[in-house]
């Protein structure tokens, strides 16, 4: 099967697709992906907050929703609005897109070699000697 090929693959809703990076994803990756997305609204919000280590105000502030409504669409009733879905796939996606993870390690160590620069500077440095 030709995944690169515009078809029905590409235009099937239940297939995940990130929307910066579908382009870019080779075969392998896509399968991956499609591998690592969890399926139904359920399972996502299941997955986010094991992501997020149980914590739902972090998932809730995420979501643009209150810590009761992550908690009952985690338990399957009642199923989100489209605007919830929406920004639920959104996250999920970002979490499981192999391209996302590269360009969130990436910047993670952008971001400590920052990090590591400023406390380098912030260090005070020795004046001279014991007599000063």
């Amino acid at each position: 099967m030709n995944i690169s090929s515009p078809g029905i693959t590409r235009n099937n809703k239940t297939t995940p697709r990130c929307e910066r990076h579908d382009a870019l994803l080779q075969p392998e990756e896509r399968t991956e992906f499609a591998a690592r997305f969890p399926a139904g609204h359920r399972a996502q919000m299941a997955f986010l907050l094991a992501n997020y280590a149980d914590n739902a105000s972090v998932v809730g502030a995420l979501l643009g929703t209150g810590v009761r409504t992550v908690r009952r669409h985690c338990r399957g009733w009642p199923p989100p609005g489209l605007r919830l879905r929406r920004a639920l796939r959104s996250r999920v996606v970002d979490l499981v897109c192999p391209r996302c993870l590269s360009d969130r390690a990436v910047e993670e160590a952008r971001q400590a070699k920052r990090e590591a620069r400023r406390a380098a500077r912030r260090i005070p440095r020795d004046q001279g000697g014991p007599d000063r």
